[in-house]
């Protein structure tokens, strides 16, 4: 095959993974546009996709990082020793605001323009690991499945989830090629984007670390790597509190109020399904529901995965290891977390269907449209955060 036979074979290649990923998005916008318009609202009234968080990014990529005593703040008693602020809140998202709004100004558009563009370009590199290269119905399937994920409504909003996971997928591809350079420029960015962005580099550590047991040497020679970068990404972002703030523990002084830490996994869910009255029942119980189902959905894929030996398969190992970490972690620290965002990390999952019968797509599908869209609603309704 020459050059030329190559470059046609590559661009075809990709216009029809980026074709599926349009329509994926575009169907997207125009269920979501549907929610908002039931709402009486507009689709392109940017505050509809701002939420509590979505201010502190705003205002980190406007005025910068800002951290001062709790005491005497509305909401806290005058002798109040905790810290306020959005040093919480990761650097990665509000500088790319920044940069891009320099040019084009309006932050508020920008950052939700942002969100969509790395939404559609997750949604591709989704593709491009499963191998999805013809726009046929099946595909079209495979697409829809993470363009509808579990809190998708946080792709499209003003809020990093997109940014991250195309951080993740992109590491992911690169860590398949076996490029561990240009996987490791991701790991880092993965870790200045988002509080949990590290766990990707542990989700690789942990990959080499089952693929080579046996070898102790090889498993803290290969995992050094990707361990570094993620270290070193969230030390930048202590690095950036120090020279903005004169401060290194910006961060954990601000995260501290919101009751973070080790704790069981399976006390935090048992609270946390206590907590409604499923007997009487009110929309907002599909905050619930996408959870429970979420497990649910673990388990189920564990039972086939474990049946079907689907961990001989690398993409596969590599796919339950990463769904494994991002569905507990957030469950081991506790604390006030908004599950339900968190969940949006988990669109890999999509790769252990890449050899699933058609019609089981369609149900999955089906269960994905059937608690996001209430979910979009809640948000729009400003109920999730």
């Amino acid at each position: 095959m020459n050059q030329n036979n190559i470059t046609t074979w590559y661009n075809k290649k990709t216009f029809q993974q980026f074709s599926l990923a349009l329509v994926a998005f575009v169907i997207c916008q125009i269920v979501l546009a549907v929610v908002l318009h039931y709402f009486g609202t507009d689709y392109f009234y940017a505050k509809n996709w701002a939420r509590n968080d979505s201010d502190h990014y705003l205002k980190i990529a406007t005025t910068g990082y800002e951290l001062m005593p709790c005491a005497g703040l509305e909401g806290y008693a005058l002798d109040s020793k905790e810290f306020c602020g959005n040093t919480a809140w990761f650097p990665g998202y509000p500088f790319l605001i920044y940069l891009v709004a320099s040019i084009f100004g309006n932050h508020l558009i920008v950052a939700g323009i942002i969100s969509k563009i790395f939404y559609v370009l997750s949604l591709v590199f989704a593709l491009k690991i499963m191998g999805v290269e013809k726009f046929n119905f099946r595909n079209l399937l495979l697409v829809l499945i993470p363009a509808f994920c579990f809190g998708f409504i946080y792709y499209n909003a003003i809020f990093p989830m997109s940014t991250l996971l195309f951080c993740v997928l992109v590491g992911i591809y690169f860590f398949l090629k076996d490029k561990p350079w240009h996987a490791g420029l991701f790991f880092f960015l993965a870790s200045f984007v988002y509080s949990t962005g590290f766990l990707l580099a542990v989700v690789f550590a942990t990959y080499i670390l089952f693929k080579n047991y046996k070898n102790f040497k090889v498993v803290i020679t290969k995992s050094f790597f990707p361990l570094l970068m993620g270290f070193l990404g969230v030390m930048s972002v202590f690095a950036l509190h120090q020279i903005m703030l004169g401060d290194w523990q910006a961060f954990s002084k601000v995260q501290a109020k919101y009751g973070h830490g080790f704790q069981s996994p399976i006390k935090n869910m048992g609270i946390f399904f206590k907590k409604p009255d499923f007997q009487n029942f009110d929309i907002t119980h599909f905050i619930h529901y996408q959870t429970f189902l979420v497990l649910a959905g673990f388990v189920l894929l564990t039972y086939f995965y474990i049946k079907n030996k689907m961990y001989q398969n690398t993409l596969y190992f590599l796919t339950y290891i990463y769904l494994f970490w991002y569905l507990f972690f957030p469950w081991l620290v506790g604390g006030d977390l908004s599950m339900y965002r968190a969940e949006s990390m988990l669109l890999p999952f999509v790769f252990l269907l890449k050899e699933t019968r058609t019609s089981t797509l369609v149900i999955v599908l089906s269960f994905l449209l059937f608690i996001g869209i209430p979910m979009s609603y809640l948000f729009f309704t400003k109920v999730l955060i």
